[in-house]
């Protein structure tokens, strides 16, 4: 089996299990929206960033990986401004 397929396997396999918690723990549909629309956008990201490391160029995912490091920085140092605090 090629690297690339496992890689879409495991994926799969770690979105769907989160999918099945996420509507078996949750009971409130607000809050089920919420965490299957992340966990659909962290789908899309693995997904792309899988393609893109065995498709594309290795100089595109690294400044790919880059750009998601700084942005997770920044949404921990600037969380309280970005979405208030109580």
């Amino acid at each position: 089996m090629k690297t690339q397929a496992l890689l879409y396997y495991i994926g799969a396999f770690i979105f769907a299990g989160l999918s099945v918690l996420t509507f078996l723990q949750l009971h409130v549909a607000k809050y089920q929206i919420e965490a299957g629309g992340f966990i659909i956008m962290a789908a899309l990201i693995y997904y792309g960033m899988v393609t893109l490391f065995f498709k594309g160029r290795r100089k595109t995912f690294i400044l790919a990986n880059a750009c998601l490091a700084i942005l997770a920085l920044c949404g921990i140092f600037f969380n309280s401004l970005l979405f208030g605090s109580h």
